[in-house]
């Protein structure tokens, strides 16, 4: 009986699947790949480079149009909030017109590249004043943003797939990698423009529900608002390794959307603690990477170790998916193999 009991264990523990990494473990796993692979943060910080030292993409004209228009309602009967508001929008526009940069659309983060610079005021350099090409015709606009939003979500394409391959691989394979980011691109497109229809879909209604709301309760528009947010950022955190099976495990756009929900639902308690300690991390050390001024050359040691550390954190993520996707479809073939017919217990390692 003894013997028949020491078999049937062993085979047991052959059957179960190792436990996966935690978060702890994630995130070590992920600085260790970007230490192994330093040209990881590469893209990035070029990145930051051009958006810290390169020209910039203004719209000064078409902000000061608007803001000639919104001076002829000044002139409008109306109470006194409404003037409020109107001057208060003029003044924000202004603002914008003096220090936004259409460059920033370059970082389609969470799809694309980190950046600090796309934070940070852009109205000085080291060298002195930047050069600013204006922009004042709205279609010329919206052809330049198209064509960064690609440019972006390419680059991003790329810098996801490097990542997927050094923590997959242990490796990078250049050619490999340039062969697949065309397809990887596609899907990344798409999965942007379905990220934006969820956000319009969930954004828009909010917004005009919140302001009814507001007329009459301050705090029950303000409530819409945060429930909004958490949907939208219960969905971000449900579907956020799409990208992962995309250019990791060579999924389909639609398989790794299929596969990201279920994944977290079976590590849900590990996958917020994991973006809750990303977050912070990232919140906090991006505090410390912004203390030099953007007119001292001291800001690019802020750049180069905001780099690394986002892409050590966003490789992180790529270890726990790793760890989690093997665990997972191991319980699953485990399951199978017993012929467990139940539903597939949460993961609590």
């Amino acid at each position: 009986m003894v013997e028949s009991g020491t078999v049937t264990a062993s085979v047991s523990k052959k059957r179960t699947p190792g436990a996966p990494a935690g978060v702890v473990a994630s995130l070590i796993g992920g600085f260790e790949a970007v230490n192994a692979r330093l040209m990881l943060a590469l893209l990035p910080l070029l990145l930051d480079l051009w958006l810290w030292l390169g020209p910039r993409l203004s719209v000064k004209p078409l902000l000061e149009d608007a803001v000639a228009q919104l001076e002829a309602l000044e002139q409008q009967p109306g109470d006194e909030a409404m003037l409020s508001s109107v001057q208060a929008m003029q003044e924000t526009l202004l603002q914008m017109g003096e220090s936004f940069n259409v460059f920033t659309y370059l970082s389609m983060a969470p799809l694309g590249l980190p950046s600090l610079m796309s934070s940070l005021p852009a109205t000085a350099t080291p060298f002195g004043s930047p050069i600013w090409w204006p922009i004042s015709n709205p279609f010329l606009l919206l052809a330049v943003f198209g064509l960064l939003v690609l440019m972006g979500l390419w680059a991003g394409a790329l810098y996801f797939g490097a990542i997927a391959q050094q923590v997959r691989d242990a490796k990078l394979d250049p050619a490999r990698l340039l062969r697949d980011v065309w397809a990887d691109w596609l899907r990344f497109v798409v999965l942007a423009l379905i990220f934006a229809m969820v956000v319009a879909v969930i954004g828009f209604p909010a917004l005009l529900l919140a302001g009814m709301l507001a007329q009459f309760n301050r705090f029950l528009g303000q409530l819409v608002i945060w429930a909004a947010a958490a949907l939208a950022f219960s969905t971000l955190i449900f579907f956020g390794f799409t990208p992962h099976g995309i250019v990791y495990q060579r999924r389909g756009l639609f398989g790794a959307l299929w596969d990201s929900p279920q994944l977290v639902f079976h590590n849900l308690s590990q996958t917020i603690g994991l973006y809750a300690v990303i977050m912070l991390i990232g919140y906090g050390l991006g505090l410390l990477w912004r203390l030099p001024g953007v007119e001292t050359w001291w800001l690019a040691i802020g750049l180069g170790a905001h780099a690394l550390t986002s892409t050590a954190l966003l490789a992180a993520t790529f270890v726990f998916y790793k760890d989690r996707y093997r665990f997972w479809v191991e319980a699953q073939a485990t399951r199978r193999k017993l012929g467990d017919t139940r539903p597939n217990p949460r993961l609590r390692r």
